[in-house]
């Protein structure tokens, strides 16, 4: 599947009310420590009538019961009072969603009618671009929720947040069940339009919304698994369907297949770390018009051109994946494979989020290969497992070492900065080598 929906909303308009929703409300949700309770994420597809009983019973331990949109009223007129309704959506007809539960979270991008309209509301705020700038100050810590533009993944993530760490998951179908997109009739959503969906063999009748929900399901899921979560699916339809492919053991697949698959998919996309470390570089590499550089593994390709646009130099790019580069990326570009030898000259190098993806066996071969071409190199090295193989069924990080082994990877060369964070949930180590005698 590669589907892709965007907000139903103008983005002028969710700024707007973000901007109007934080000033009328001062409770925002903020990260909290990891305890030992026990989330029920209850979302409103066909198969949550058919758990009711497991859902009274996780209730009967004590556990907490977040409901999404209708849900909420489903679950009121089965006599289960949800401890939270969450709603994500920005359109003032979500007011027609709101039921009875103990605490309201709300996105901050709702309708401000949603917020006057119950007392007990805790704004959330989605992770979209804009939404740091135009929030007020504040007294408190707040987090920004992942997720994208769909409630059930956020609420996952709002979940994580709050400090669960066992979720449990109801109604999340990801497709209709006959006519029936919910387990309960849902007038505003009737004309949505719809797609069919083949996966394993079958095929599913969904939403758009439910099919984007599917596709991005692996990639949450597996962060927040990464991040120390235990995650329990009760449903039907096309999301048992993704499970089942996310056991599949994957087929062989070479490394340049691999990333050509991973550059097809608009996710992978969406970070850039080669920009991010781009303006380090410059600096510690004293980078001037004069300089030539070699960005090697450029992937996107918007490191290279920061570091162009940030000196005026020239940057020559290059990768394995021919697909790599973002449209309208005009910088000079070479496929090669770093673990050959290559014919390419340049004083410095600059190799980011790179060689945590080679295989060990190449890491030696490839820091050789890389040096031959340049006088000196810039590299910056993840010490963390990736998530984002999940999306094919294959991992991308191949090489997650500590600091001090990648230090004895460059122990032949002569060490000009060495930089390393290895006590965040990101860490990275930074090394800038230059060859002996240059």
């Amino acid at each position: 599947m590669q589907i892709e929906v965007t907000c139903n909303t103008e983005d002028e308009v969710l700024i707007a009310n973000v901007r109007q929703n934080s000033q009328l409300v001062p409770r925002w949700v903020k990260s909290l420590p990891a305890h030992d309770g026990h989330a029920v994420i209850v979302g409103g597809g066909p198969s949550a009538a058919d758990y009711l009983p497991s859902i009274q019973q996780r209730i009967a331990h004590g556990q907490t019961v977040f409901a999404l949109n209708g849900a909420g009223r489903f679950l009121s007129q089965n006599g289960i009072l949800p401890d939270y309704q969450v709603i994500l959506d920005a359109r003032p007809e979500n007011i027609t969603l709101l039921s009875p539960a103990k605490e309201h979270l709300l996105s901050s991008q709702c309708h401000p009618t949603l917020l006057t309209a119950v007392s007990n509301v805790t704004l959330w705020h989605p992770c979209m671009e804009g939404v740091d700038d135009c929030l007020p100050d504040h007294d408190d810590a707040y987090a920004l929720i992942g997720g994208g533009t769909v409630v059930g993944l956020s609420a996952m993530c709002l979940a994580y947040t709050l400090g669960y760490r066992n979720l449990h998951l109801y109604g999340y179908d990801s497709s209709h069940r006959e006519d029936a997109g919910h387990a309960y009739a849902q007038p505003m959503n009737a004309a949505d339009p719809v797609c069919k969906v083949t996966l394993g063999g079958k095929t599913f009748t969904a939403s758009l919304a439910m099919a984007a929900q599917a596709e991005r399901f692996p990639e949450v899921c597996n962060n927040l698994i990464d991040l120390g979560c235990t995650i329990t699916v009760d449903a039907d339809g096309l999301i048992m369907a993704v499970l089942e492919e996310m056991k599949r053991e994957p087929e062989p697949i070479t490394e340049d297949e691999k990333y050509r698959q991973m550059w097809a998919l608009p996710a992978y996309r969406d970070m850039s770390p080669g920009e991010g470390f781009a303006a380090e570089f410059v600096k510690l590499a004293e980078i001037g018009p004069r300089t030539s550089v070699i960005d090697f593994g450029c992937g996107t390709g918007r490191g290279g051109k920061a570091i162009r646009d940030l000196t005026g130099c020239q940057v020559l790019l290059t990768d394995f994946a021919a697909n790599c580069l973002d449209a309208g990326n005009r910088l000079p570009f070479v496929v090669s494979d770093l673990a050959e030898p290559m014919s390419l000259k340049a004083d410095v190098g600059y190799c980011t989020d790179v060689m945590e993806h080679i295989p060990p066996e190449q890491v030696r071969d490839v820091i050789e290969n890389i040096m031959a071409c340049v006088k000196s190199c810039f590299f910056k090295i993840a010490l963390f497992p990736d998530n984002m193989g999940a999306l094919i069924g294959h991992p991308l990080h191949l090489s997650v070492f500590p600091a001090h082994i990648w230090a004895a990877f460059f122990s032949d060369y002569r060490l000009l900065h060495m930089e390393a964070d290895e006590n965040t949930s990101h860490p990275y180590a930074t090394f800038y080598v230059a060859n002996q005698g240059d």
